[in-house]
């Protein structure tokens, strides 16, 4: 049975808890030890009656192995759990992401201790979360003319990229602005300042108040309930309150495909651009890889015998690290895709053309082995494989185009040619084949339709082309 002892104290009586565990390796007796504090209206009967209970669950928590710390709060553990992901692997990405939310989920949690944080607490937290105003960037910037916007970043910086090098936003994030959505207040002021322009000549500042989506809450919840679960594994809390908890549902959007028909317009508008983008494109098209996996494909992984590309890594971009290389994002990742012999055959001219730009910078040449670079051999920004496409589209009158559409209508058009769930999930670098019909479960729908008429007209079209056999009459 735990020891009980009471101690006197400036905010009242508490009672501290000592439970014995026999001893260790050492033959040191192992302790262990919380307080207990009773509410303020309890009566001495009530607080006696309900230490002893408190006594005997905290005996009962040490004796199964848990090992309860009155000191560990939920900021300090949370911290400690992101060290552990990322020293055992986990993609930077996600630390990264993963640390952005933490600081607004430490805001309500971070002091609470981790044995003490309830359903309830997790709750109201979300409920929070569901109210106006509660963005953290709720102070928006939009572009007034963004052909003023991209001449005046021409006139300073000649491109994209070169102003991203010098404190700009990413690509990306300026193929977003360009395309009239909205950016970070700060982030616009800090561009009108390198661009020497007074912010109200570029841009137009909006406050929005719309409360978060119900798929953003659903990510904090998903983090708070990572965090607990590893308590829990460590036998440091008996259950993961995240489990118990109330997040909103998950609104599942569909994912952004094209028609064949744009496709088709896109292949033919790409045979007047430069030879690198047409074998971007065609990969992108024809393989569903992400944009990473392509910014970050090396010829070393290119088969011309056999046809096909290895995928085995992806060159990303971060704020704070720049663009780096990182491994797929699941072992599923790392894949052999069959191309189209035509987008092969691209593939060897581009590579003619490259090498014909080697032998002229000769030494100054950076071998790389990337398979698609700028004049120098050096690596195209991952970033810049999202902000083609928008121009290009643009440029022809095409719907808008990014690399995440390309992936999405590589599915769509596998699912409408009877392409089995599997081979779809394993060209796409899907985890699990759950994954992909998750994704793409309207295309199922669309595909069941398809089984229905089939199995129709298998079991009763013969009957139906039948014509009707005569009535026999009786003949008096």
């Amino acid at each position: 049975m735990a020891a009980i002892r009471k101690r006197s104290g400036k905010t009242g009586d508490s009672y501290l808890i000592i439970s014995s565990n026999g001893r260790d390796m050492y033959g040191r007796q192992v302790r262990n030890s919380t307080t207990w504090r009773p509410s303020p209206d309890m009566t001495a009967a009530q607080i006696k009656r309900a230490v002893k209970i408190a006594a005997a669950d905290f005996d009962k928590q040490c004796e199964q192995g848990f090992k309860v710390d009155d000191n560990q709060i939920f900021a300090e553990y949370a911290e400690y759990v992101l060290n552990l992901k990322e020293a055992n692997g986990t993609k930077k990405g996600t630390i990264r992401a993963s640390r952005q939310m933490l600081g607004r989920i430490n805001e309500a949690l971070g002091n609470l201790k981790l044995k003490e944080i309830r359903p309830q607490h997790l709750n109201l937290f979300y409920t929070d979360l569901s109210k106006k105003g509660q963005r953290i960037s709720g102070h928006y910037a939009y572009v007034m003319d963004a052909e003023k916007f991209k001449e005046a970043i021409r006139h300073k910086f000649r491109s994209f990229a070169m102003f991203h090098e010098n404190g700009g936003p990413s690509c990306s994030t300026l193929a977003k602005i360009c395309r009239g959505e909205h950016c970070d207040y700060e982030l616009a002021f800090r561009s009108a300042k390198l661009l020497g322009v007074k912010f109200s000549v570029l841009f137009r500042e909006e406050k929005q108040t719309e409360p978060l989506s119900s798929n953003t809450i659903h990510h904090y919840h998903n983090m708070i309930s990572m965090i607990l679960s590893q308590a829990e594994r460590e036998m440091i809390i008996p259950y993961n309150s995240a489990t118990k908890a109330s997040p909103p549902k998950v609104i599942r959007k569909e994912p952004n495909f094209m028609q064949v028909d744009d496709v088709m317009r896109i292949m033919e508008c790409l045979q007047k651009e430069p030879l690198m983008w047409q074998v971007v494109m065609m990969l992108l098209i024809a393989t569903g890889a992400r944009r990473g996996e392509i910014a970050g494909l090396k010829w070393k992984n290119v088969d011309f015998e056999s046809g096909s590309i290895r995928i085995d890594c992806a060159l990303l971009y971060g704020v704070q690290t720049g663009v780096y290389e990182e491994t797929p994002k699941t072992s599923a990742g790392y894949r052999t895709i069959g191309v189209p012999g035509e987008v092969m055959d691209l593939l060897r001219r581009y590579r003619i053309e490259q090498n014909k730009q080697k032998l002229r910078m000769g030494a100054d040449w950076e071998h790389a082995d990337y398979v698609f670079t700028n004049e120098t051999g050096c690596y195209v920004h991952p970033c810049t494989f999202s902000t083609w496409p928008g121009m290009f589209a643009k440029k022809y009158g095409l719907p808008h185009i990014n690399p995440h559409a390309l992936r999405h209508t590589q599915a769509s058009v596998l699912y409408q040619s009877n392409v089995d769930p599997v081979t779809i999930s394993r060209r796409l670098g899907h985890s699990r084949v759950s994954t992909t019909q998750d994704i793409y479960c309207h295309l199922l729908e669309q595909a069941d339709d398809t089984a229905r008429d089939a199995i129709g007209n298998a079991l009763f079209g013969s009957k139906k082309k039948q014509p009707p056999k005569p009535e026999k009459r009786c003949v008096n």
